[in-house]
């Protein structure tokens, strides 16, 4: 489903991506590791047309979208913001609906369809009317779920999806997210720090260090390779080949 060869971004005198190459398989689930200003953010947003890499090319659904760009594809793309990023003067509803508000289709319908998304990441119907500042975090995260899935997306993508949440719901995220993918059967790409999304999450992991992929394979040998820089991560070593102050 995407295919990613030679891909570089630089900012200023920082070359952040150095030639990633990367292939996701539809329907499989890619996580994306590394520390903190690897690039996989920058990553993400090349994939999704965001940011233009340097050079390279990006493919998605046999479409070089390097060329020809995202446009025609941008409708078959959902995601799950890090903040959640919800519109605060908007209610619930139009948040989980956004995209389609200008599509024709009448209020009532839009906010149905809302209301049976929020239902699918576990939130009743009387959130719907509610405002996002109402919301606990864990909610407000569902809610940027539901949205990411509200047009039925054929790819997904996830920034840091349990970020600011406690052990319990990042389970529950994590658990949703798994879920509502192979229900969909949708490609994913998700970022992240941490471990128990990886293991939750992936089917397949790879690893960002020095603007390159340092690793990547499929989960079950993540915990079984001898890469020193992707031990020295997952088990979160100060000792080893990536510097501790950066």
């Amino acid at each position: 489903m995407i295919t990613l060869s030679g891909i570089t971004k630089t900012f200023g005198y920082n070359a952040v991506l150095r030639g990633v190459d990367l292939h996701v398989d539809k329907g499989q689930s890619l996580v994306v590791i590394g520390g903190s200003g690897t690039g996989k953010s920058v990553l993400i947003k090349c994939i999704i047309g965001l940011i233009t890499p340097d050079a390279g090319q990006i493919i998605i659904d046999g479409q070089d979208v390097t060329r020809s760009g995202h446009d025609k594809l941008l409708h078959r793309f959902g995601m799950l913001f890090q903040a959640s990023a919800l519109f605060d003067s908007l209610p619930v509803w139009e948040n989980v609906c956004f995209r389609m508000l200008r599509s024709g289709q009448s209020r009532g319908d839009l906010r149905d369809l809302a209301a049976e998304k929020l239902r699918r990441v576990g939130l009743g119907p009387d959130v719907a009317d509610k405002f996002p500042a109402e919301l606990s975090g864990g909610m407000q995260k569902r809610v940027g779920l539901a949205r990411a899935i509200a047009a039925d997306p054929e790819i997904i993508f996830f920034d840091e999806p349990t970020a600011g949440l406690d052990p319990i719901l990042a389970g529950v995220i994590n658990d949703l997210i798994r879920e509502i993918t192979t229900e969909m059967g949708a490609t994913a790409i998700t970022i992240t720090h941490d471990m128990s999304s990886v293991h939750a999450i992936a089917d397949q992991v790879a690893m960002i260090h020095d603007g390159v992929v340092q690793w990547h394979g499929n989960i079950g040998a993540l915990d079984q390779t001898d890469d020193a820089h992707v031990l020295q991560f997952i088990t979160g070593s100060a000792t080893g080949p990536i510097p501790t102050l950066r």
